[in-house]
């Protein structure tokens, strides 16, 4: 009896491995922000494995602690999370594997200057790009983006991560910098939960770079990341993709920043990033948007 109990209990193991090794359940990182952050990627990966039934049902849960960005990529690394979403640089890519495919549409680099609301006449219209570089920035600690405008020549300092980046605004409200450059995808819900604070959007400027905000996934992974990308190049052939961006009210406040004639337009170079996408607005560039997305 005892060793009918024991080769009992080893199959049940065995059996329970076995359904966790098959299982598509992924986990998905989030940063420190309530669910509404991130609320478009997750869509978007819902969309993706709806699209993509012959791989199975998957459901997706959230990493119960939030990260910063780096800890995030040791959480895939670990195998704690399947799956994050991030702008991507050249260290990300050679530890993770990026879904090469700019969720907002390239957005990511553009950035416009939130500043102290009585500041507007330290940024006037015809602040050259050298000029501008004397105004002291700031920026995440560990975001990708320090990097690009330190190495760009910009007066710019790391912050360390704060809930809603409330240390950052902070330091705009109080002088100790002049203005923190945000992603025109995130400035306006920034704006309005910080809307105690007297800080407002530069009229005249805008930063751009090609910057790009993946999926990673581990590595060894490949079968997620096929999946990944077969659902992707699913949902812009049938324009599911989208109707989903336009859903967001921040995205197309974004495009209206990214496009308005009236800014000056400040250009970068992304040392962090060896390459440019063509197909960066894939709403305009679908064909190659699918074609890269398949050939990977």
């Amino acid at each position: 009896m005892r060793l009918s109990a024991l080769v009992l209990v080893v199959l049940q193991f065995m059996a329970s491995t076995h359904v966790k090794a098959e299982s598509n359940d992924v986990t998905l990182t989030q940063a420190f922000a309530d669910d509404n952050y991130g609320l478009y990627q997750r869509k978007v990966l819902e969309a993706v494995f709806s699209a993509t039934p012959e791989y199975g049902e998957a459901q997706i849960s959230l990493h119960p602690h939030p990260m910063s960005q780096s800890r995030q990529v040791v959480s895939l690394l670990k195998g704690d999370a399947h799956i994050m979403w991030s702008v991507t640089n050249a260290e990300r890519e050679k530890l993770l594997t990026p879904i090469k495919f700019p969720l907002l549409k390239g957005l990511a680099g553009y950035r416009v200057l939130v500043i102290a609301k009585d500041a507007q006449h330290n940024f006037p219209h015809a602040l050259s790009t050298d000029e501008l570089k004397t105004r002291t920035l700031v920026q995440g600690n560990d975001w990708p983006d320090l990097h690009v405008l330190k190495s760009n020549g910009f007066n710019a300092a790391g912050e360390e991560w704060s809930l809603w980046f409330t240390s950052m605004y902070t330091m705009v409200e109080k002088g100790i910098v002049d203005g923190f450059p945000r992603n025109v995808n995130e400035v306006k819900t920034d704006l309005i939960r910080h809307a105690d604070k007297p800080v407002t959007i530069d009229k005249n400027h805008l930063l751009i770079y090609p910057n790009y905000e993946y999926f990673f996934v581990h590595p060894d992974n490949s079968a997620l990341a096929k999946r990944i990308r077969i659902g992707l190049s699913r949902l812009i052939e049938n324009g599911t993709l989208e109707t989903l961006f336009n859903k967001f009210e921040s995205h197309k406040f974004a495009l209206t920043l990214a496009d308005d004639p009236r800014r000056a337009r400040h250009l970068l170079q992304n040392h962090s990033l060896p390459y440019v996408l063509d197909y960066a607005r894939w709403d305009l560039e679908k064909e190659k948007a699918i074609k890269a997305l398949l050939a990977e």
